[in-house]
Order: structure tokens, then sequence, then C-alpha cells
């Protein structure tokens, strides 16, 4: 954790409370399932508030490649001609720093009419693939890899995939595995049950993809107590769906709000009862001590209290660990948060990517494979460069202590990119920059 470079981005400071409102764009993870179900659909779909972001350009692509038609009429609109029900292409599907673009197109290409070969960055070929291909080829695809990385992986789609039916699988490293299966079995001419043996991480964001599917007609479930999937056939036409602001980007937002005094920060649009799983986030800043600001126009947080310490579970929105791990360091006593066991294979290993930072700021943190403890106060005068390891994740939670830290450099802004480009100016307008 080096010391600032001369090339390095300055993270803006606050000159004082923040009183305003943040505008993230459309939420990645809907953005993504309204995609695929779109690009499945029988006839033309429309989907406003969409994210244009890296991620969902790479899942664009993938299904662009597979046959689907999609384009951009506007700045966040798409609209898309659907294959209603099977992908007539094929080739080489390049989901590049993306997990969930790499899952999804996985089960897409499994549903197509020619052979695939999915690819990603060097990042990408390393986390766990695996799973989803074992999923694949229970239902008797022909998915595999092609060297010892994770990726590339030749898929194969076979006719008993669009069959369906009933499979038991061990716990997957991803609810993604499923999520995707999820969204393409309404196309299978049994449906499917899937029974997970052991659990499921992160099973927050297969019901969000319940909730997709439900939305569409679709008689679909997810029983966590008895860790069984169950998706009923049905013939989906094209729709119209608005996205909704993105939970997983407000959270920056509300941690800052939290930690600022006299802040309040408001997300137009974001509904508190959002079933996005990171707005968890808000509660669990809530719970140290923020204040709940929300009315009828958005979700929002007020600064209230001094952070207090506590141990949370984070095992249903571990990604949105991250903002929570920033407002820590100003907490009155250690935040302990567990359930992180995905955290390591994700863009970084997104654990210590956070410890090296805050401890090189002079917090105290420990951590475990799936856990990390934060204990400030940080050094009034410490300064630091942030290496992101193009994870926008943690540059983003560098933008929280950097507001009301100073100091704070990172060393690859544009990693952002990969779920909100315009983040950076954004958060500036925010702050009143």
């Amino acid at each position: 954790m080096a010391a600032g470079s001369s090339d390095a981005f300055v993270l803006p400071v606050a000159t004082g409370a923040v009183v305003g409102a943040l505008h993230p764009p459309g939420s990645k993870s809907l953005t993504q399932r309204w995609l695929l179900l779109a690009a499945l659909a029988e006839g033309e779909s429309t989907i406003l508030n969409a994210l244009r972001s890296e991620d969902v350009e790479a899942l664009t692509q993938g299904l662009r490649t597979l046959g689907a038609t999609i384009r951009w009429t506007g700045a966040d609109s798409l609209e898309v001609k659907g294959v209603a029900g099977k992908f007539p292409g094929g080739g080489r599907l390049d989901a590049h720093e993306g997990g969930t673009p790499a899952r999804f197109l996985m089960a897409a290409a499994s549903m197509a009419s020619r052979a695939s070969v999915l690819d990603g960055s060097q990042r990408l070929r390393k986390r766990p693939m695996q799973d989803g291909a074992e999923l694949l080829n229970a239902l008797g695809a022909q998915v595999s890899r092609t060297t010892k990385n994770e990726l590339p992986m030749e898929i194969i789609p076979m006719p008993s995939v669009r069959t369906g039916g009933a499979v038991s699988i061990p716990r997957p490293a991803s609810s993604q595995f499923l999520s995707a299966i999820a969204l393409v079995a309404p196309w299978m001419q049994h449906g499917l049950q899937v029974q997970v043996q052991g659990g499921l991480p992160s099973g927050s964001y297969l019901e969000l993809t319940m909730q997709c599917l439900r939305q569409c007609g679709v008689k679909a479930s997810w029983n966590t107590s008895k860790g069984v999937l169950r998706v009923v056939p049905k013939v989906i036409k094209g729709f119209t769906v608005e996205v909704e602001p993105d939970a997983s980007s407000a959270a920056y937002g509300f941690a800052l709000a939290a930690i600022l005094p006299g802040s309040t920060i408001r997300v137009p649009g974001l509904r508190v009862d959002s079933a996005q799983p990171d707005m968890a986030v808000m509660r669990a800043l809530i719970s140290l001590g923020a204040t709940d600001a929300s009315d009828d126009t958005g979700a929002a947080i007020a600064c209230g209290k001094v952070l207090h310490g506590a141990v949370l579970d984070a095992s249903d929105w571990p990604d949105g660990s991250l903002a929570l791990m920033a407002a820590a360091a100003t907490a009155s006593a250690p935040v302990e948060i567990r359930g992180l066991e995905t955290l390591a294979a994700k863009e970084s290993d997104r654990i210590e990517s956070m410890r090296a930072w805050l401890d090189a700021l002079g917090a105290t943190v420990e951590r475990g494979p799936d856990w990390i403890r934060v204990c400030g106060p940080l050094r009034k005068k410490s300064k630091v460069q942030v290496v992101t390891n193009r994870d926008h994740r943690i540059a983003m939670s560098a933008a929280v202590i950097g507001a009301v830290h100073g100091g704070v450099q990172v060393e690859d802004q544009g990693c952002v990119a990969k779920s909100w480009p315009d983040f950076w100016s954004s958060w500036g307008k925010l702050l009143g920059l």
C-alpha cells in the first residue's frame, strides 16, 4: 500500500455537511436479470432506467452473439427483440471481468442452437465457474474447461437441457449459478427443480431472481429451509419494465451520511422496501446509530449518533459490506462483519483489499476467511493510495472515507465503469464540488 503518487486520483473531500440527493443508475443486478429474460422472451421488450456499464455491455454483446437483437434507444433505455426461447446462434462469448455476465451467458448458451466458448479477463478466469458447468451437465449439456483455468469453457447445448427436470447439486460457490439457470428455466419443457445440498451463499439474490420471474407471470420459488428451487414452464411475451435505482451503489451515499455530522443523503426513487439485497446496508447503518430519514420520495439516511460497535451477519449482502467496512472505521467500538465467504473470489480479494487500505490509514483491522473486524480511529494526517485491483467497489468505499478524511487517493479511478461509469461526477456533485 504505497504513499500517494503524482498520477493517482485524489478523492474529493466534503467541505461540510452533505445534504442532498445521490442519483445512482439502475440496478446492475436487476438490469442483467431483465436483459436475459427479454432476450429469451417472445416479441419486443423495453427496459427503462437500465444501467449502461461494462458488465451490462458484456452481457448485451454475448446475448447478441447468441442471436438476440438488442439496442440502446437512449442513455438508459434498451429495446430487446427476443428469440422465443431458443437462441439461434453461438460463438465466442467474452464476459470481460463480470461474474454475473459469465454465469448468465453460460446458462443462455446452453439454450442455443450452436456451441459457444465462454471466456473473460485473467481475473475472471480464476473465479469459480465449475459449479455452473456441473449444474448444466446434470441437465444434459456438455460444458467443460478448455485449459486448467475456470475459463475458457466450451458449452455444447443438448436437447435434454431444453427438457428440464429435477437435479440435485452440492452447495455452489455462488448463488448466480442458480439465478442463471432459473432465468432460462421457463423455456424448459418440464420446468426445473434443483435440490441444493448444504444451503446457498447470498440466497437473497436468488430471491430477487424469483421476483423478476414472478413479475413475468412465472410460478417460481426458492425454499431456503429445504434448499429447493422450482420454476414452472411459461411462455413469456415481450414486456416493459423500469429498473429501480441501484441499492448497491446507493450504499456508499448512505455510509457517508451516517458518518458525516449534519448530513442527510437521499436516493430518489429507491423504495425502503426494495427487494434488492444491499438495502440491508441501510438497515445496518441505522442499527449502528444512523437515522432513517426516508419518505415517500425515496430512501434516505441522516447522521445520528457516532456509530457504535456490533457484530453483523452480511451473508445475504456480502458485496454491500464494503460500504459498511468504510463507515465502521469511524465507529466508537469494533464492528465485526461475518458471512463474507464469497468476497475473496470477487473482482479482488475484497476482504484483503479493504483490510490493506484501512490499516494504512491507521484503523485496527483483523480478518479471517469469511469475516472482518474494523476499529478506528483513523490517524488524522495519514495519507494512502488505495490499490483497487480494478475493483469498482473498493474505489467506491474509498470515496466514503476520502470525503471525510482527506489524503486518500486511488490508482485506478476508471474501475468504477464496471457498475457506474459516472460515479465520480455524481459523487462530486453530491459533495457540492
